[in-house]
């Protein structure tokens, strides 16, 4: 009989990041970050896609703040041993760069030790999207100082969290919010400009490179790398100009992050298939890479869904996406478990074996505002069942570089765009109220996490 088991030290639970569950975004000396300043400004307002840009504010998160013992408390009763977060930089440094707010840190320290007292490891985010905005007011991401603002902001971190913290990652997803930031303009500072997206991800490397570098420096005694959205990609048709097609594909979205990160260098292919890339190149990028360049420690993976593409010359980077061939109705994404299991495959053949962690999984399902309808989830038991059997099918195939799974997320809380019209999380969350109860999920997910079987 196969056998769903997972190791005894894998690790296993869930994930939020500061903006979207802390709430309190004025509280205790913080200041705005660019998140909140354009979610204020383009509330109501048409949207990509047909949609239109919640009115729902990230003022209460699932407040988060100021309730984080009894949600701690709940994820020890869970039996997860893990819990990823991230920290806000604009509590942190509220101007961004310079003076640190103590605040902050007592609130940070109450957190982790909270966690640790739990039985809880930690494991960290620098930045998860909420650059404070006074410094996107100074072109942000891509100032040529935004490097050394960003090491500072990971020096105040290390200093004051990382006797405890041993699992560290530098930025978040960046292709997804710095491509749509600033060259599709869905995002963030919502710029369309090659050129302004090109120099923003070479300054994101240099950064985390930096702070890399900083925190082996340091001799903290823990690891630290990034975590990368990722997509399962495949042909439309098993011709040679589609299958070329989907290789670029992962080189843009994959490759173009993972390969400097891991190697030092762009995806040449890439760059010598498309003019327009290379042309818009920063001046001097690769000299700037070899000086800066240190392997980290592990790549975090964000998996939500596949995507079929087929080649096109007029499209950007050669490449088109075709309708999915796997989704479910009334998904925000369209999952397909099995494609858990073709990225760790991937990342992993691809760049020798590099230490995973699976930083994201999560199944959105809408807020339809009943209470007992949305905790009677049983499409998110379903989910969460069929990727974690993936993760047990990778280890048992060799794939032992795979060392732990985080379901997004803890608890319902806001998103990007939709406000608080997706529910994402294992903990049902009434966003007026604060009040708090577990989904089904949450209760088949704490089965696994004390059995580390899934089924």
């Amino acid at each position: 009989m196969y056998g769903y088991k997972l190791p005894d030290d894998f690790l296993i639970g869930t994930a939020n990041s500061a903006f979207q569950s802390e709430g309190a975004w004025d509280k205790d000396g913080k200041s705005e970050s660019w998140m909140e300043y354009y979610a204020k400004l383009n509330a109501g307002k048409p949207a990509r896609l047909g949609m239109t840009y919640s009115e729902d504010m990230p003022d209460r998160g699932c407040f988060f703040y100021d309730n984080y013992e009894a949600y701690i408390e709940d994820m020890q009763k869970t039996g997860q041993n893990t819990y990823r977060m991230s920290l806000a930089w604009p509590r942190i440094i509220p101007t961004g760069f310079g003076a640190v707010n103590p605040k902050a840190i007592e609130h940070y320290n109450k957190v982790i030790d909270k966690l640790l007292e739990c039985g809880i490891q930690p494991f960290v985010d620098l930045y998860h999207w909420d650059l404070p905005q006074c410094l996107n007011e100074k072109g942000g991401f891509t100032n040529p100082q935004f490097p050394e603002w960003f090491e500072a902001y990971a020096k105040v971190c290390f200093e004051a969290f990382g006797d405890r913290v041993k699992l560290w990652s530098t930025f978040n997803e960046a292709q997804v919010s710095l491509h749509n930031g600033y060259f599709s303009g869905t995002f963030p500072p919502f710029h369309k400009n090659m050129k302004e997206y090109l120099q923003a991800a070479q300054n994101c490397l240099l950064a985390h490179f930096r702070a890399v570098r900083l925190y082996k420096s340091m001799n903290l005694g823990g690891k630290i790398g990034i975590v990368n959205a990722i997509l399962a990609v495949s042909p439309t048709d098993f011709t040679e100009q589609d299958v070329y097609a989907c290789a670029l594909h992962m080189d843009h979205y994959v490759g173009w992050w993972t390969e400097p990160l891991l190697e030092g260098t762009y995806p040449q292919r890439l760059l010598r298939e498309n003019p327009n890339i290379a042309e818009n190149m920063p001046e001097g990028y690769q000299k700037q890479l070899d000086e800066w360049f240190i392997p980290m420690d592990f790549v975090g993976l964000n998996y939500y869904m596949t995507k079929r593409t087929r080649y096109d010359p007029e499209a950007f980077g050669h490449f088109k996406r075709a309708e999915s061939f796997y989704s479910a109705p009334g998904q925000f994404f369209a999952p397909y478990p099995p494609g858990l299991f073709d990225v760790v495959q991937f990342v992993s053949e691809r760049y020798h074996g590099i230490e995973i962690y699976i930083t994201e999984n999560g199944c959105a399902l809408p807020n339809i505002h009943d209470e007992e309808a949305e905790c009677d989830d049983e499409e998110r038991v379903t989910y969460l069942r069929e990727h974690l059997r993936m993760c047990a099918r990778l280890i048992r195939a060799g794939y032992t570089n795979l060392k732990g799974y985080y379901y997004w997320n803890d608890a319902d809380s806001y998103e990007q765009l939709r406000g608080y019209d997706l529910r994402f999380g294992l903990t049902w969350v009434d966003h007026v109220t604060g009040k708090r109860r577990w989904k089904k999920s949450r209760y088949f997910f704490s089965q696994v996490c004390k059995s580390k079987m899934v089924n």
